[in-house]
């Protein structure tokens, strides 16, 4: 087995354990949260949007796009395109309310994968306009959303939203983060872990 043979195999290996490790991570905050929501519904009958208004947690799972070609507007690369479907992959036993993406090739082009699969419209919002966006997200009634952003305004976002967004992004090779932030409406917290998938 040649050395290049074998650095495949184990990168392949490294990765299914961290997505595993992941996919674990994300059902544990999913589950935490439902407990969460399920002691905040009275156990009076409601209608759907009054249920809505009662939502007192939200998990927000933010990434940056996947690996770009070169040029104005890029599309994603081969190693761009697997990486976004592993971005689904990762997120498919969440139920999506809703997926936002900046209006550009790359992050339209990570979003579309996992849009595909939750049979979801990806709704697009301005990066220059961050604060208004994160106040909006705050207030919507999406419990469960993923946000496709650049190496700049996803940290920002974190941020914005109460999250803890690390180090900068390495712009030339940094692709691989998940953040996943929970808002606690009732109690004023946002808790975050940073994932690599």
């Amino acid at each position: 087995m040649d050395s290049h043979y074998r650095k495949q195999l184990n990168r392949r290996y490294f990765t299914g354990l961290l997505m595993t490790f992941g996919l674990i991570t994300i059902l544990a905050i999913l589950m935490f949260s439902s407990g969460l929501i399920a002691a905040e519904i009275s156990n009076t009958k409601k209608t759907n949007s009054e249920q809505l208004t009662d939502v007192k947690t939200k998990t927000i799972f933010l990434v940056r796009h996947a690996e770009k070609e070169s040029g104005n507007d890029p599309f994603l690369t081969a190693e761009g395109k697997i990486r976004a479907q592993n971005l689904s992959n990762v997120l498919q036993s969440v139920p999506l309310d809703a997926i936002y993406s900046t209006d550009y090739n790359r992050t339209q082009d990570t979003a579309k994968p996992t849009a595909s699969v939750q049979s979801l419209t990806i709704t697009s919002y301005n990066p220059r306009k961050l604060s208004d966006f994160a106040t909006a997200i705050k207030a919507n009634h999406h419990q469960r959303i993923l946000i496709v952003g650049h190496s700049n305004t996803t940290p920002e976002l974190v941020s914005l939203l109460g999250g803890i967004a690390g180090d900068e992004i390495v712009e030339a090779t940094e692709f691989n983060r998940l953040y996943i932030l929970t808002i606690d409406h009732q109690e004023q917290q946002t808790s975050s872990v940073l994932l690599r998938y």
